[in-house]
């Protein structure tokens, strides 16, 4: 029979109890920061005509602003979805360059990347409809965009 009152256990009972202590002050961090906000992502199908529609919890600085976080949004959208079944909304390697928000009409500023076609995105009329429809629908103080490529105006939507 074992006897776990010994003193060649104690050192067991030490590493354990530092172990939960652990997980404890981890458990708590986790759970005060909390996990960001809630977004929808909208990506066209490698099938026509189908969308795949992706969660993801995007975290902001306390101190940072709603353009701060919609630009960070935009972002995470141009890079692309995580499952391979789907296409890029604009070529990879668009970026933005500036991105700010006025009486509800966001100007957006993209690098010329995005008129460059690649076999994995769908054509730029549709991803500026995507585009679109991702910021209506995840951001409620934005009423139009106007998109502008390398600092001239695409076209007024």
């Amino acid at each position: 029979m074992i006897n776990l009152r010994e003193k060649k256990y104690i050192s067991y009972y030490i590493i354990l109890s530092l172990i939960l202590l652990s997980m404890a002050i981890s458990m708590i961090f986790f759970f005060s920061k909390g996990l960001g906000q809630r977004k929808t992502f909208i990506f066209p199908s490698a099938r026509e005509g189908k969308y795949i529609l992706e969660y993801r919890y995007l975290r902001s600085a306390d101190d940072s602003s709603y353009e701060y976080f919609l630009k960070y949004f935009i972002d995470e959208l141009l890079l692309g979805s995580g499952v391979e079944r789907t296409k890029k909304i604009f070529t990879p390697g668009t970026r933005v360059e500036s991105c700010f928000l006025r009486n509800g009409i966001l100007y957006l500023n993209l690098t010329g990347d995005l008129i460059n076609m690649g076999t994995d995105t769908v054509n730029i009329k549709e991803g500026v409809k995507l585009l679109e429809l991702n910021i209506n629908t995840n951001f409620s103080k934005v009423k139009k965009i106007q998109l502008f490529i390398d600092g001239k105006l695409a076209f007024e939507n």
